[in-house]
């Protein structure tokens, strides 16, 4: 049976996340081990990336560590995808969404972070991370490209309550391809499903051609984003 789905709206691993994320790990069992992508970093800082993700989930009582998947060449490392695929949690950590999407699709990182999802557990994407999850993917400067697909029937704009005048999100969902559904997720805050609910502090905006819906802590939401099988 497949797993959990997290869609987290960034700004990961500081304290306003935390209640949201032991709310997530407590549907694990005790002392769950949870994996760190910190790709979407690479032409940043992916070690800090990964350093903080790690302390973090320690200091909420899990066991982790980080996969350093930082290219095409580490995403193809059997070492890496063998980590991957014995966690609990994957997590992938915020940044360049579209280097993040270029370096996974298709890879055997990808798909041992996939076979976690597929085996129960918990797949996470934070910023970055929940963006290329989707059907189709926002790339600044860019506009609309296919995503991974893990969700095919959504696109993530994360840091919504940051973002979205600066976005022009009721513009981006005018451009958004037929039966696709923009869903705004605030920092400090995540979609979580299915089915769907919001887990955080925040604000969940689902943005569909017949209007806009507001959600907020431990509301169930609706839409159709079904996941992958």
């Amino acid at each position: 049976m497949s797993g959990i789905i997290v869609l987290a709206g960034g700004n990961e691993f500081r304290p306003d996340c935390e209640p949201m994320d032991r709310s997530i790990l407590a549907r694990l069992r005790p002392q769950p081990r949870v994996v760190i992508l910190p790709t979407a970093a690479a032409r940043e800082n992916p070690a800090l990336a990964a350093e903080n993700g790690v302390h973090y989930f320690q200091r909420l009582g899990a066991v982790a560590e980080a996969a350093m998947v930082i290219d095409a060449a580490t995403a193809g490392e059997k070492r890496w995808a063998a980590s991957i695929q014995t966690a609990d949690l994957v997590y992938l950590a915020g940044g360049d969404p579209v280097y993040l999407l270029e370096t996974l699709s298709h890879s055997p990182a990808w798909e041992a972070a996939r076979k976690v999802w597929k085996n129960g557990g918990i797949l996470a994407g934070s910023s970055a991370g929940a963006m290329i999850f989707g059907g189709r993917m926002w790339a600044p400067g860019r506009g609309w490209r296919e995503g991974l697909g893990l969700l095919p029937k959504i696109a993530v704009l994360p840091h919504h309550a940051r973002l979205a005048a600066a976005w022009k999100a009721e513009e981006m969902i005018e451009s958004l391809s037929p039966g696709i559904t923009l869903v705004g997720i605030d920092e400090a805050t995540a979609l979580v499903g299915p089915p769907w609910e919001v887990v955080g502090q925040g604000q969940v905006v689902v943005y569909e051609q017949k209007g806009t819906r507001i959600y907020t802590h431990a509301q169930p939401v609706k839409m159709e984003a079904g996941a992958e099988r």
